[in-house]
């Protein structure tokens, strides 16, 4: 059970090929659509991933900074979507091994489930939970997870990636990412059971 979709999630319309050509070319006014296009989708898996939304600003400009200086490599026959994704999840992964990165978390002294009560980027899928006490509970348990869970259910489950884009994308075997994806369920699932549990103790 995931949030619903919303315009976080981006436009369902694949951008042309004539785009994506004019894109390879850096023609001006098909760049601002390439990135109006995947802005708001990349943004919100970037908050979800990092849990924190200060941050996820200031690494969408590298991504996306990254995604210009490269877009020669884009290939304008196919859809550059999981080319953005991987874009984003190895800017992603820079900062968590990033001496900036481990110096917080030690200063904020792990995980203290409080500390990612996280709110969903989009205020209007944020509204659905508030009246939703199941999803919003299943939605604070994902932002529980270690980094390698919560990225594999976003990246299935959320963002609905096939496996085998993914699979490039983490540059695993398709198998292993469907057992890390069910690994990652089933810890999701725990985690959930255990946090409801926990609040109906304190009712």
């Amino acid at each position: 059970m995931v949030p619903p979709r919303s315009r976080f999630h981006g436009k369902e319309d694949e951008l042309s090929t004539d785009v994506l050509r004019r894109v390879k070319r850096r023609d001006p006014a098909a760049m601002d659509q390439f990135f109006e296009h995947y802005y708001d989708r990349i943004y919100a898996h970037v908050v979800n991933m990092l849990r924190d939304p200060v941050l996820g600003e200031d690494l969408c400009q590298d991504i996306f900074l990254r995604l210009h200086r490269t877009v020669e490599s884009l290939d304008s026959e196919r859809s550059p979507t999981g080319w953005v994704f991987t874009v984003a999840t190895n800017v992603v992964r820079d900062h968590w091994r990033s001496r900036e990165h481990k110096r917080a978390e030690r200063e904020l002294g792990g995980d203290d489930p409080a500390r990612f009560d996280v709110a969903h980027p989009d205020p209007g899928v944020q509204a659905v939970m508030e009246k939703d006490e199941e999803l919003r509970a299943v939605w604070q348990s994902l932002h529980l997870l270690s980094s390698d869970d919560r990225e594999i259910i976003l990246l299935r489950d959320y963002e609905e990636l096939d496996t085998e884009t993914i699979a490039a994308m983490l540059d695993l075997n398709p198998d292993a990412v469907r057992q890390r994806h069910s690994r990652a369920v089933t810890r999701l699932g725990k985690t959930y059971r255990e946090r409801s549990d926990a609040m109906e103790r304190r009712r």
